[in-house]
């Protein structure tokens, strides 16, 4: 797959750390992206929370689609250079990520405090690979499968299960972005070159 070995949105929080230099994690992370790229694999961490999100994104698609704008269009892989990502769902002017927490209070996090920096760089990477202005955190509120199998609901009226969260371009974000991504290139194509020789 093309994807392998790319740097993505979901992880390329670790290119910019917040203390120190970052160096250890982005030793690791290109270890990573070296073994993706060598064996067409990927381990697969997954959770029930993980499975919800999944699961509930086509809900939070129809949701948006229906209640916030009718224009919305179904997100796709895009690839530039080195790095990469599949967009949830884009607009004329703006793009947007669906997150679906497994709480009312998750959910509400989303009203009450900022974006974590993970999400942030998320929404810049999706900016750096669709060229649009801004993103958006949509998250979306729906009751669990333990909530379904006992049937509890959440009291929270169907046209309001959704919290919008606008992220603007960072201007130097991909200035930052360029800065740092031929180290982690390099560092990936090093350890590519070890699997090469152990395993080919």
């Amino acid at each position: 797959m093309e994807r392998f070995g790319l740097v993505t949105g979901s992880k390329c929080s670790v290119l910019f750390p917040l203390r120190g230099d970052g160096k250890v994690g982005q030793r690791t992370y290109a270890k990573t992206l070296a073994n993706e790229m060598f064996f067409k694999f990927y381990d697969e961490r997954t959770t029930w929370q993980t499975e919800h999100g999944k699961m509930a994104e086509f809900w939070a698609f129809e949701h948006y689609e229906r209640y916030i704008s009718a224009n919305i269009k179904k997100g796709e892989w895009i690839k530039k250079g080195d790095c990469g990502g599949t967009t949830d769902a884009v607009l004329s002017d703006r793009g947007v990520d669906f997150k679906c927490p497994t709480s009312l209070n998750g959910w509400l996090d989303y009203m009450h405090d900022p974006l974590d920096k993970e999400q942030k760089d998320q929404c810049q990477m999706y900016m750096y690979l669709t060229g649009l202005p801004m993103w958006e955190i949509a998250a979306f509120l729906v009751e669990t499968q333990f909530m379904a199998d006992n049937g509890l609901t959440y009291p929270v009226a169907d046209n309001k299960r959704m919290i919008i969260v606008q992220v603007e371009k960072d201007p130097t974000w991909e200035t930052r972005l360029n800065e740092i991504l031929p180290s982690i290139v390099w560092m990936r194509d090093e350890f590519f070159k070890r699997l090469e020789k152990q395993f080919s």
